[in-house]
């Protein structure tokens, strides 16, 4: 039996390319491949026993494999009515696309302990299988982690953060959609192109739209509002009463490797010079429950610091968001969402020093094979460190609607409209499509 469930993946992809290609990977990585390679030859030394399974074995070893898919085609209407760019304009009249794939594997081992529990050791790695990164490097994150129901989680590699991990939850994510970030339309990435994957890039330089950030939730800067894929140690409480606590540092700069304008931190994936960098952290705190009445409620906040570009421009972002939810007599499902998102970026090199502040509120509905969803962004004072994109104005807004629909187990068309505008003078319209399949499955 298989059933779907994916998270796509969008952060700073590792140099090591896949196994079998002949490109050899660097420093520790043939020594974390081996271990991986062994947990694999493990799982499969009783191949003749090997099957597909919904729920992971209470001990002895399985592997987690993943796949995801997502492409989309939308027509965009756009205009400048301060400074018209032709190389900008050139997307009316047309379709663009876009696309990204993702497989993850996951060989774990689960065992159990007289005093203390279960417990489940887990290499976790993620590959892409498109070209959308500008470094041309296709895994994407290779970590390691201790899982403890009584414990809570201990994780070490390249992987996301506390932030990332444990952000409020937000409503609204339907088809085509403003204020989720990545793989939900062409607009909403314009907050952070230059550097932006899922996105088939093929000329570049007509994509550095003046359309400075309007993604709540989502890396809102032309870089990064966290610390990404930077190799790092975390931690993930396990529930106490509906709470979860999560703290990650890195051991690496978020920005290495980073060589200008459109261009991703290709020393992430590097495992020399390893140290704690207490000045690139992510804390985050989430609860979740439902009242007698039934309605789900979850409330959370994260915060991080990060250096953005280089070690003169630091970025500390706090974002706090709520959701409600309920289940109608009709048997549909409804939620509505607030998010606030609030940065301070100093740079005392330059005496540069800005604050934002973003604001999200999104609503869905779901029945059966349905969904729809309303979305409403708004960015204040919004700003793009300069070296990274052109500087865009303030005052962002975006309003769209989309609705999804089943096809299959697992397989999700969706479709929507938006409209975005900001005061530096721009205004676009979007209408699209997409398709979406989602896959995993345990072996054992």
């Amino acid at each position: 039996m298989i059933y779907g469930e994916f998270k796509f993946l969008d952060d700073s992809l590792s140099d090591c390319a896949l196994a079998g290609t002949g490109t050899s990977c660097r420093n520790v990585k043939p020594l974390v491949l081996a271990v991986s390679s062994i947990l694999l030859l493990s799982t499969s030394f009783h191949a003749s026993a090997i099957s597909m399974h919904s729920k992971a074995p209470e001990e002895g070893w399985s592997l987690e494999l993943g796949l995801g898919a997502h492409a989309g085609v939308s027509s965009i209407d756009y205009a400048d009515s301060t400074a018209p760019s032709p190389a900008k304009e050139a997307i009316n009249g047309g379709l663009v696309g876009y696309y990204t794939g993702t497989v993850t594997a996951d060989p774990s081992y689960r065992f159990n302990t007289a005093n203390h529990g279960p417990f489940e050791l887990k290499l976790h790695s993620a590959l892409n299988l498109d070209d959308a990164y500008l470094d041309n490097d296709q895994l994407d994150e290779l970590s390691i982690e201790l899982k403890s129901a009584r414990y809570g989680n201990l994780y070490l590699g390249e992987d996301d953060g506390a932030a990332d991990r444990l952000k409020p939850r937000q409503s609204g994510r339907v088809g085509i959609a403003v204020g989720h970030g990545a793989f939900t339309g062409v607009v909403p990435w314009w907050g952070n192109l230059p550097y932006g994957g899922g996105f088939d890039r093929s000329n570049a330089n007509s994509w550095n739209w003046d359309w400075a950030n309007g993604i709540v939730g989502g890396d809102w800067r032309s870089f990064s509002r966290d610390t990404q894929d930077a190799i790092k140690i975390g931690y993930e409480s396990p529930e106490l009463n509906g709470f979860k606590f999560g703290a990650s540092i890195n051991l690496q700069d978020t920005f290495a490797g980073f060589a200008g304008p459109g261009t991703a931190p290709k020393g992430q994936d590097s495992w020399s010079d390893l140290g704690l960098k207490d000045d690139e952290f992510e804390l985050a705190a989430q609860w979740n429950g439902k009242t007698a009445s039934g309605l789900r409620l979850s409330a959370g906040v994260v915060h991080s610091s990060v250096h953005v570009v280089n070690d003169d421009m630091q970025q500390k972002s706090t974002d706090i968001g709520f959701q409600v939810g309920t289940t109608l007599d009709s048997g549909a499902t409804v939620s509505t969402s607030a998010y606030y998102a609030y940065g301070n970026y100093d740079n005392d090199v330059a005496d540069r020093h800005v604050e934002d502040e973003q604001l999200h509120v999104g609503v869905d509905w779901n029945k059966g094979k349905w969904k729809l969803g309303v979305n409403y962004t708004q960015a204040w004072d919004s700003y793009n460190p300069p070296g990274t994109a052109l500087l865009g104005g303030g005052g962002n807004k975006g309003y769209s609607i989309g609705a999804n629909y089943k096809l299959a187990k697992g397989l999700t068309l969706g479709g929507g409209v938006l409209y975005a505008e900001n005061d530096a003078g721009e205004d676009a319209t979007e209408v699209g499509l997409n398709l979406t399949y989602r896959f995993k499955t345990l072996v054992y």
